[in-house]
């Protein structure tokens, strides 16, 4: 699907709506969403976005029993975060299917789909199949979005491939907006400015129907924490995170005293630990030997956090890349895990050392994509997938290092991760798609491959 510059101009209509120039409109609309976030057996919340202050409900019921309709309690959305509202419903069925629609002012708000989501097992640690879609560095232009040669972003129509796929979860791996360097400038007027931005994107109409499809959730890199390669110095961090909070709808942000957005995420007999590579980052480049990118307490959450899970599959998700080198001792080779000469290896040798089976990392930042694998002796070899990018524009110049031959995709794209099996001969199967929708490779990893012998 190419869009032309009418095409374009279109879908400009709701920036017009946003929030923050929404003054004076006679009732709100919604701008953005609604989107679920991850559901346990019993309860999820759900994220959405209005153009003016209104009074937002939910109605919710089983899929295919609309006489069983339950309402939410209702929940004011005001200009001070954004007209952003989280929805927490509680009391669900354990593996149930729910369709849902949003009320505003008590009027039902009409989609062209009904959204839904699926509760998880009342077993938490249950197999079940699972299909996680995932991406990174997600640029929306501004309005009015007028067609160049060669656009910094585009290809809008991955979000559809996305949402055609009907992943349970949708996991993006950072960058999913981009601020701009005006937008941290003057610092009196930063947060309105930052909102706006999260709320032009958000708002943006290709993006709709993927956030109205299963679950999501997220973490961030620079660009949607900062400025570019931003780290721990970056001044206007505190603001970055309460925004992160108005806009996702995770579990939970990191620990009481330590501020971010990591948090763990039980899918099942999947679990997802978010790892938060900005908030506590030293600089990459920076003459000490042990500088860091997570924070002593957040490694120790990591450490604790997949010694404690029983899962099958640990899927430890990062914004930078964890398992690729340096494409030589002097070149940083762009942002990531190795570049900090001491955390890396002294985590790498605990993981080995602890034996704990069934961990595959994700990332993305790079804009390509590509599987790494390292080697351990006496145990499975670790892997990662980078994925990246899904709208912004294609890296010219790929510099992947222990890259799995045949895996590196320069091109717009997406991935999935598929779930399957009984207990006891569970396998991931990991692929690529295009921007249209078409696969480009896949790959199979059995749970039994990644155990310590």
């Amino acid at each position: 699907m190419v869009f032309g510059n009418l095409a374009l101009r279109r879908l400009a209509l709701p920036w017009l709506l946003l929030a923050l120039n929404a003054a004076g409109s006679d009732a709100a609309t919604l701008a953005g969403g609604p989107m679920a976030g991850p559901a346990t057996a019993t309860r999820v919340g759900v994220w959405l976005m209005t153009d003016a202050p209104a009074q937002v409900q939910l109605e919710y019921w089983p899929h295919g029993q609309p006489d069983a309709v339950r309402h939410s309690a209702p929940v004011t959305v005001s200009p001070e975060r954004g007209h952003t509202a989280r929805v927490e419903l509680d009391g669900l069925q354990a593996a149930t299917r729910y369709a849902y629609r949003v009320l505003l002012d008590g009027s039902p708000v009409e989609l062209e789909e009904l959204p839904a989501f699926t509760t998880a097992p009342a077993n938490p640690a249950a197999p079940r199949d699972l299909l996680i879609a995932t991406g990174s560095c997600s640029y929306v232009p501004d309005s009015p979005y007028e067609v160049t040669q060669n656009p910094f972003g585009g290809g809008f129509e991955i979000f559809d491939a996305v949402a055609a796929q009907q992943p349970d979860v949708m996991l993006w791996l950072g960058d999913s907006i981009y601020y701009r360097d005006d937008d941290f400038a003057p610092a009196n007027e930063a947060a309105a400015r930052m909102h706006r931005r999260w709320a032009a994107t958000r708002g943006f109409a290709p993006l709709q129907r993927l956030l109205r499809t299963g679950q999501h959730v997220a973490i961030w890199d620079d660009h949607d924490y900062g400025p570019d390669n931003s780290n721990r110095d970056f001044a206007l961090k505190a603001t970055t995170l309460e925004l992160f909070k108005d806009y996702w709808a995770n579990p939970g942000y990191g620990l009481p005293g330590v501020p971010g957005i990591f948090a763990r995420v039980p899918l099942g007999d999947v679990e997802l630990f978010l790892l938060d590579d900005r908030f506590h980052r030293d600089d990459d480049a920076a003459a000490d030997s042990a500088r860091t990118m997570l924070g002593a307490a957040q490694l120790e959450w990591l450490k604790a956090a997949l010694r404690d899970s029983r899962a099958t599959f640990k899927l430890v998700a990062n914004g930078s890349r964890m398992l690729s080198d340096r494409p030589s001792p002097k070149t940083l080779g762009g942002e990531g895990w190795h570049n900090f000469p001491q955390e890396r290896p002294a985590f790498l040798d605990w993981l080995a050392a602890q034996r704990i089976d069934g961990v595959f990392f994700l990332s993305g930042d790079i804009h390509y994509t590509h599987l790494t694998e390292r080697e351990r002796p006496g145990t499975y070899p670790l892997t990662e997938l980078t994925c990246s990018p899904l709208t912004s524009r294609v890296h010219p110049r790929p510099f992947p290092v222990r890259e799995v031959p045949g895996t590196l995709i320069t091109q717009r794209n997406f991935c999935t991760l598929e779930f399957s099996g009984p207990a006891g001969a569970r396998l991931l199967r990991v692929a690529v798609w295009n921007a249209a929708g078409t696969r480009l490779w896949q790959k199979e990893f059995p749970a039994a491959q990644l155990r310590t012998p």
